[in-house]
């Protein structure tokens, strides 16, 4: 993410894979009313937006989203069984 180092990227970055289920629902957080009206398609929305011509600051890649929600939900579960 633009201007952000370190474990402050890792932290916002974290909270994208916890906000969004999936990467579909995290680069259509990207698409605005205007891209749909223009483009008439969604999938070319989602695809402009995954190669950083639209959408805010630098977009996570579809692995590190993936790689980095198996982490957090691999760090919930932990978190969980520890407790108990």
């Amino acid at each position: 993410m633009a201007g952000l180092e370190g474990d402050d990227a890792g932290a916002v970055l974290d909270h994208v894979v916890t906000q969004f289920n999936t990467y579909e629902d995290y680069l259509d957080s990207q698409i605005t009313t205007q891209d749909l009206f223009y483009l008439e398609n969604e999938e070319m929305a989602r695809q402009l937006v995954e190669l950083g011509f639209r959408g805010s600051g630098e977009v996570l890649k579809r692995e590190d989203f993936v790689t980095r929600k198996l982490a957090a939900e691999a760090s919930r579960f932990s978190e969980r069984h520890q407790k108990k």
